[in-house]
């Protein structure tokens, strides 16, 4: 389309691997939910530009309509589905934690994280923070600025778990050998990722939604997902919430 074509803004945290992340060496965002606005923007006409937003501004950025739509490995909320328009989930995850392969038998449970000489790491302002705050009381629980950062800051032992998602945790321990994420089978929660619509977008979520389904019902959403994360959801995954909106 070429001159014409119009842009459709995507907001970012930028800092989950393997969802959405600044790659310094490209000098641009990579990872599956990036892909994943191009396919949307494509299918609606048009041409995708990344905006950064941040964990602790996402809501207040979607409602001022800082963007058009919000991708990053955005966890369905009770406050963000009470607040904002989302789309139908397209791939599940779930709490778990990161640590050291040393430690893996050590931490079974939230029980035995839950202990004062164990170090938990998590990054502000989103799920992973809430998740901790809610669950670990006696933890010596540290705030990291960079999601994206903290698997590398348990493997050299500067802290002992990291609190994440199975969709992470899978993608870091291809990266890190040193790291095991013992209980990805057994997610303390279960969730799903959705994309956030802006006020001024928000007539475009069914449009979304059929996107989303067409993706998965080609066989494109599970090989994005194999490809970027080394996991794939079933083709069946999730049932459209359009009749709830």
């Amino acid at each position: 389309m070429g001159s014409t074509e119009k842009q459709l803004f995507f907001g970012t945290p930028g800092d989950y691997e393997p969802m959405a992340y600044h790659a310094a060496c490209f000098g641009s965002y990579r990872g599956f939910d990036i892909e994943l606005a191009w396919h949307i923007a494509s299918a609606l006409g048009c041409r995708p530009e990344v905006v950064d937003t941040t964990w602790n501004t996402l809501v207040q950025d979607a409602k001022a309509n800082a963007f058009d739509m919000a991708i990053g490995g955005i966890s369905r909320t009770p406050q963000r589905d009470a607040e904002l328009t989302l789309s139908d989930d397209y791939l599940e995850t779930g709490k778990t934690i990161l640590c050291r392969k040393a430690d893996a038998a050590r931490f079974t449970s939230i029980a035995a994280i839950d202990e004062p000489d164990v170090r938990v790491m998590y990054n502000p302002g989103g799920t992973n923070e809430a998740f901790a705050k809610a669950n670990l009381h006696h933890a010596d629980c540290r705030i990291f600025a960079k999601n994206v950062d903290i698997p590398q800051q348990i493997a050299l032992g500067r802290a002992d778990v990291m609190i994440t998602e199975t969709v992470e945790a899978a993608f870091y321990m291809r990266r890190f050998p040193e790291l095991a994420a013992p209980l990805i089978d057994k997610p303390f929660t279960h969730e799903a990722f959705c994309v956030v619509l802006s006020p001024k977008c928000a007539g475009m979520a069914g449009a979304v939604n059929r996107i989303l389904s067409e993706l998965r019902a080609s066989g494109r959403l599970q090989q994005m997902a194999q490809r970027c994360i080394g996991w794939s959801p079933p083709a069946n995954h999730t049932e459209s919430r359009e009749e709830n909106r």
